[in-house]
């Protein structure tokens, strides 16, 4: 499931659509979006078909951090990687920019 979803994303990319920031609120993974439509490039999650969202209490970033580099290091596809990265980047910005209040 998880190599059909990076391909889908990755197609959904390719036709205009774009990542979007917020993480897949069912397993934290990457999120596309196109027209109002997301779609996890992890997990296949699409909200709008009718699936709940669960509590959103993402973890604290330390644990989010670690789920991603999990998947950073057991990931073979370049631009799923390149998201990864990019994930992780804000996530180590958002953390940067709240302790030097």
């Amino acid at each position: 499931m998880a190599e059909d979803a990076v391909k889908r994303a990755a197609e959904m990319l390719l036709s205009g659509a774009r990542m979007v920031r917020e993480p897949c609120p069912y397993c934290g993974g990457v999120r596309v979006m196109r027209a109002g439509h997301a779609f996890c490039s992890s997990c296949g999650a699409e909200p709008e078909a009718g699936r709940a969202a669960p509590p959103a209490d993402p973890g604290s970033p330390e644990e989010r951090l670690s789920a991603l580099a999990a998947r950073l290091a057991s990931e073979r596809d370049e631009g799923a990687r390149r998201a990864i990265l990019a994930e992780i980047s804000a996530i180590t910005a958002r953390i940067s920019g709240s302790s030097g209040s």
